[in-house]
Order: structure tokens, then C-alpha cells, then sequence
């Protein structure tokens, strides 16, 4: 489905009305549905971590959910529906996910959803079950979740979230509404860091750059500075990967597949993927502005010494290595491998 045209001011105004940051689309295509009444048994919204995914699905939960009179006013975000479901509290919503980032949503997790959603709703309108990161689902679990998505109570709404539509079994895909969330231009990132969390312009400029229009991370490097000191550290480990030998690589594989990196790794891996993104831009000469603008001299250096072909490799053993850690594969295998096919490797 293709984006409407984008409206002028950088914080579009339909989004803004459901909290989001971007995705108008999305909220114009979930908003015209129910006022036809189309509401769907089951939706998936796919894109990488920190697009917004979880946010949008909260959101629409409120809207299926808020008390306010005006239809056209939902989600309010003052009622005490909206306020609930915005503290994690409200009955009729449930959220599931794994223990961590990395980890794995087990079957009787799913199994205990599912029993919360035959039960009727207790104070709204629909009980809506939000699966996180369900590409983190073992098959039994998924398998689970299919009796209720193949014979849903009129009144339940399920929406799954995923980093990629090749995790999920083909059996979930078929029985949901998928909506690919893409990133959000940095004006609208920028726009946002400043007018609701008082981020100065400068900072706010920055942030929305580096976040490769993912919001969830601009928002969490304003209120955490450990992200941007991990993401230096990332960028750094990168360059020197890029100067070992073969040994070195498989050493460091090692040591990034600790259990206790999982989640550091994954965002690691992310932003490896968009500096690889950046390089290509560099080489092809792309109108496109590099995420990484602070690295540009290294990322001309990398255009420079390796080819096309090359990076590209980088970059698809990059977004791999990532599907295998979500398919839960032996980290430390899928990282040797993904090393082994980055340029640079010293004999």
C-alpha cells in the first residue's frame, strides 16, 4: 500500500492523534478500517527494533478501547481506558514476550493468553492480546496461537509484532493483516524529540540522524546516555574487525556470542547493517544522506578500499546473522560466519 503524500508539518497530525511518531499510514489504514468496521481477528506489524512496532500496536488497542463519545477523538488518551492501557494495567490488554530481547516466547505464555482471551471482555469493548517479537516463538507456541487465530471470538483482537516476515511460519502469515512499518524520516523523528521530550534542536538533530529513522532508539538515547557510548563502541569494534585475520574473527565471534550480549549484540548488529547501508550509499554516489554523518571520513575510506560487491556481501551476512540469532541458530556459528564474509580479512 502505497504512503499518502506527506503532510507539511514534520509531526503528522492523524499520528500525533494516536501518539505515534510516523506511520501515518499505518494509523490512517487501522483508523479507516474501523470506521468501516473492519476490524480485523489478527494483525502483524513487521520492521526492525525501535521502528515503533509495540508503540503503534498500544495505541491501536486504545483505540479499540477508548471510552471517549466522539469516535473521531479515539484514542483520546485521557479516558480511563486510554490511561490504563498506557500504564500496562487495563484487563482487556495483554501483553506477551520473551524474558529478553533474544530470547523465546514459550507455549505456555501463549497458552495462558489465550485463556485470558475466551473470557469476555471486562471493561471494554474488545480484549486485544499483543504478542511481542513473535519471531522469538518456539513452534509450539506458534502452533498454539493457531487454534485462536483460526476460530477467533468476535470480540478478540491479536497483534503479533515481528522484525521480519521470513521468521514467522507460513500458518500465522496466511491468518493476519500485515503492515510493514518503514523507517520514519528524520524531520518527523527530529520534530518529535524536541516538541515532546524537550530535546534541544542541536541534540534533536543528531539523534534522529543516528536513529536511521527508528525512533524507539532516538528516544532512548536521549534518556539513556549509554546508548550513544554503546553505539560508538559498536562503530569502533567494527573498524577494527575490519584490520584482523582470520584467528582474531573467530576469537571475537566468540566473545560477542555471550548469553549475556544477546541484546547488545542484536543492536550491535543493527547498526553494523546500517553503516554497511552507508557505504553503499558512499559508492553509488546516492543522493541519499548517510545515518552515520559523523563517520563519513571512514565510510569514504571503505568506499574506497572495497568494492560494490564486497560491501554488499557485508551487508546481506549482516541482516542473515540477524535472522539466525532471531531463529534462535547457534550464535557464535551464525557470527563466524557473518565474519568471515566481511571484507578485509588478513591472511
Amino acid at each position: 500500500m502505497p504512503d499518502p503524500a506527506p503532510a507539511p508539518n514534520p509531526v503528522d497530525s492523524a499520528a500525533a492523534n494516536w501518539g505515534i511518531i510516523g506511520h501515518q499510514w499505518a494509523v490512517e489504514h487501522l483508523a479507516r478500517g474501523l470506521r468501516h468496521g473492519r476490524v480485523r481477528h489478527a494483525y502483524l506489524f513487521v520492521g526492525p527494533a525501535g521502528i515503533g512496532k509495540t508503540t503503534l500496536a498500544r495505541a491501536f488497542a486504545a483505540r479499540l478501547n477508548c471510552l471517549h463519545d466522539d469516535e473521531n477523538a479515539r484514542p483520546c488518551g485521557r479516558c480511563t481506558a486510554c490511561r490504563k492501557i498506557a500504564a500496562g494495567n487495563h484487563p482487556d490488554v495483554s501483553l506477551v514476550e520473551a524474558e529478553e530481547v533474544g530470547g523465546t516466547l514459550k507455549i505456555e505464555q501463549v497458552r495462558e493468553l489465550m485463556h485470558m482471551l475466551a473470557l469476555r471482555p471486562y471493561e471494554g469493548r474488545y480484549r486485544v492480546g499483543i504478542l511481542r517479537r513473535f519471531h522469538e516463538a518456539r513452534p509450539q507456541a506458534a502452533d498454539a496461537l493457531l487454534k485462536t487465530l483460526e476460530e477467533p471470538p468476535p470480540y478478540v483482537v491479536l497483534v503479533l509484532t515481528a522484525e521480519n516476515v521470513n521468521l514467522l511460519p507460513r500458518t500465522i502469515l496466511s491468518r493476519c493483516q500485515v503492515l510493514r512499518l518503514r523507517p520514519v524520516p528524520v524531520r518527523q523523528v527530529e520534530a518529535a524529540l524536541t516538541a515532546r521530550w524537550g530535546a534541544n534542536p542541536e541534540q534533536a538533530a543528531l539523534l534522529a540522524q543516528l536513529s536511521g529513522g527508528r525512533p524507539g532508539w532516538a528516544v532512548r538515547a536521549l534518556t539513556d546516555p549509554e546508548a550513544l557510548a554503546s553505539r560508538d563502541l559498536a562503530l569502533d569494534d567494527l573498524a577494527r574487525i575490519l584490520t584482523e585475520n582470520r584467528i582474531d574473527r573467530f576469537a571475537r565471534a566468540e566473545a560477542m556470542a555471550q548469553p549475556r550480549n544477546r541484546t547488545a549484540l542484536r543492536e550491535t548488529l543493527i547498526l553494523w547493517q546500517l553503516f554497511w547501508r552507508d557505504v553503499i550509499l558512499v559508492l553509488t554516489h546516492s543522493r541519499v544522506a548517510p545515518v552515520n554523518r559523523d563517520r563519513r571520513a571512514l565510510l569514504n575510506q571503505y568506499a574506497r578500499d572495497f568494492s560494490l560487491e564486497q560491501v554488499q556481501t557485508a551487508l546481506r551476512a549482516t541482516r542473515l546473522a540477524l535472522e539466525d540469532l532471531s531463529r534462535n541458530v547457534n550464535a557464535r556459528l551464525a557470527l563466524e560466519v557473518m565474519l568471515l564474509d566481511y571484507p578485509g580479512l588478513k591472511r
